[in-house]
């Protein structure tokens, strides 16, 4: 193995596999994000000075044509690199010789590998943020369907009052929204270039004069992050907001599929899954099982620990790099990948799911308007107390009023303000998919 920092000494065999770890699988993820960050670098040395017009021409023409290997996954750190950024200086150096020697001037490996994670974390923020909207409107699309279909509400699991399962989907529908909107929280988290902050410290202005907005710039951030000092100081925390955000939505996606676990449970039967939908037993012939469901229910779990290790991580060091942070990647990737794939199988499977009409409506006795009866009371004068007791005596007596005629809650305002907030967040994803994708095909020629 061939490092970007070799000096001539010889590394232990064992110290190079321990401190390399797991970095050559995980940085094949960031082969993209890396050719983009030297595309961008390439532009701000020439600006500074510090390229040659032809050199920057060669280099920005050969990191285009890794793009596609890098978009087809092909572009992945080999046994004789260290990491992803060794790859990329190593094939430009081949290829290209002294420019590709040049292409590290005034960079670290630290400020290059925060930028390829805010890249990728952008990323992943907007495509979570679309995966959101698709689960929460496939739940609303259930809603609207299923309006006036009656749902047992319970408290302790208890029956409790009447219900539907329009109100039921509508609920996860809002709060997915309420999971995609802290998500732009994330995104502005990571919206901040670390690239032109070197090893934590900057480079001497008055030798390397890097224009730290130019760099944000070609790579679609808001702004540069600053001072330098901030980047490696903050290492983490756009981690950190990210996963705790995804943490709101697999809580939402695992309370929806504990309910539909429950629901399918013959005991209760309210929901029925498709058979394509369900798994079998190995030994008892008659099982159909909702493992899809449960295994979201699960991959909440493996979101917040993923939060946790990046947490843990993240706190545990002084200021400036260290090599801790090299472990961040793993639970990052491993947390983003659960709770996306939560939010798809929520999406694809609620469409599917049956409601047994006859069965929900069964559940639905009469004791469940005993509230409704209450207040029926109140409003002809009887104060709610004495009503309270009335009903109560009621129900002991079996004389409790029938309910056929009490209607059901509606739902029709709130799916138009379910609507509503779906536009307003597609449309922020939009804006700013829309903006990344100008920059990046700024940077790969492609405008």
């Amino acid at each position: 193995m061939k490092t970007l920092w070799d000096k001539g000494q010889a590394l232990d065999a064992e110290i190079a596999d321990f401190t390399v770890g797991d970095d050559r699988q995980i940085d094949a993820h960031l082969a993209r994000q890396d050719v983009l960050t030297n595309l961008a670098h390439v532009q701000v040395l020439e600006a500074a000075g510090l390229l040659s017009q032809t050199d920057a021409g060669v280099l920005t023409d050969h990191l285009r044509q890794l793009w596609p290997a890098a978009l087809d996954g092909t572009l992945k750190p080999e046994a004789q690199d260290e990491d992803i950024h060794s790859t990329l200086e190593r094939k430009l150096t081949e290829a290209l010789g002294d420019p590709g020697k040049r292409v590290h001037t005034a960079r670290s490996r630290n400020d290059q590998v925060a930028t390829d994670v805010a890249l990728w974390l952008r990323e992943q923020t907007l495509e979570a943020h679309a995966e959101a909207l698709a689960a929460s409107k496939a739940l609303s699309d259930f809603a609207s369907k299923h309006a006036g279909a009656a749902l047992l509400g319970m408290t302790h699991l208890q029956p409790a009052m009447p219900s539907t399962f329009g109100q039921w989907a509508a609920g996860y529908a809002s709060l997915l929204l309420d999971d995609a909107h802290a998500l732009q929280g994330a995104f502005d988290a990571a919206d901040a270039c670390p690239l032109g902050s070197a090893a934590g410290y900057g480079v001497p202005v008055e030798l390397a004069a890097l224009d730290r907005g130019l760099s944000a710039q070609l790579l679609g951030f808001s702004r540069p992050l600053l001072p330098v000092t901030a980047v490696q100081g903050g290492r983490g925390k756009p981690e950190a907001a990210l996963l705790s955000a995804l943490c709101q939505a697999a809580t939402t996606c695992a309370r929806l599929a504990r309910d539909v676990v429950l629901y399918v449970h013959p005991s209760f039967g309210y929901l029925k899954l498709p058979s394509a939908f369900t798994t079998g037993s190995s030994i008892m012939p008659q099982k159909r099982n909702p493992d899809v469901m449960e295994l979201v229910r699960g991959h909440a779990q493996v979101v917040q620990g993923a939060l946790m290790e990046v947490f843990s991580l993240a706190c545990s060091v002084p200021a400036g790099y260290h090599r801790d942070f090299q472990l961040l990647k793993a639970p990052l990737m491993r947390g983003v990948k659960a709770a996306r794939s939560m939010m798809r199988m929520v999406a694809h499977v609620i469409p599917g799911v049956e409601v047994v009409t006859a069965q929900a409506n069964a559940a639905c006795t009469p004791e469940i308007y005993a509230t409704h009866r209450a207040l029926e009371l109140v409003v002809a004068g009887t104060p709610f107390r004495d009503a309270y007791k009335q009903v109560a005596s009621e129900l002991d007596s079996g004389q409790l009023p029938a309910a056929d005629a009490r209607p059901l809650p509606g739902i029709a305002d709130t799916l138009i303000q379910l609507s509503q907030r779906h536009d307003a967040e597609a449309a922020w994803g939009a804006t700013h998919q829309a903006h990344i994708q100008k920059a990046y095909n700024a940077l790969l020629g492609l405008q």
